[in-house]
């Protein structure tokens, strides 16, 4: 592990690099923080055998991954919002009222109550995952956890009654 002092130099040096480099990718304050704190904390609680050479590098490609994942995964909850869009309908469409009351029911009666408390929080207030975890007071890896699995278990309902769900 790595010594606190040698972490903040390492925090001083590399920040604002890593940072400028999550902006770029992201475009989003609040979530290039994130990824480079994330990038911190796990060097600081990992036992990896850090090079004065090769630190920067190291660095700028664990913000990049994560940022990668990051893009990768708003891509995913982007096309699983379409699949689970909650709005208004019109009398005409019997079909999809009928569709988004079954999504609806199965929501309320097999997802457990947090789950729905998180869906609802994310898809009809659109609620951050930062700001659904500090409504609920839990972590906002609870809030992902809950989300993916919740969204998976709908997809594979819909899709196991013959709806076309991606």
């Amino acid at each position: 592990m790595i010594d606190k002092r040698e972490f903040e130099t390492v925090f001083r040096r590399h920040y604002n690099g890593m940072f400028r480099l999550a902006m770029r990718m992201l475009g989003d304050d609040a979530e290039s923080k994130d990824v480079v704190s994330d990038v911190f904390a796990h060097l600081l609680h990992s036992s990896t055998d850090l090079r004065a050479e090769t630190l920067q590098a190291f660095l700028l490609t664990n913000v990049r991954n994560r940022c990668i994942n990051l893009l990768v995964h708003r891509q995913k909850e982007q096309q699983m919002q379409k699949a689970v869009v909650v709005e208004m309908i019109t009398p005409e469409q019997t079909a999809e009222q009928e569709q988004l009351q079954m999504l609806h029911h199965y929501i309320d009666s097999q997802l457990p109550k947090l789950s729905q408390q998180i869906l609802r929080l994310r898809y009809q207030q659109g609620l951050k995952y930062r700001e659904i975890a500090d409504v609920l007071q839990v972590s906002e890896v609870t809030v992902h956890n809950h989300l993916s699995q919740s969204l998976k278990q709908l997809k594979d309902h819909f899709k196991s009654l013959g709806y076309g769900i991606k």
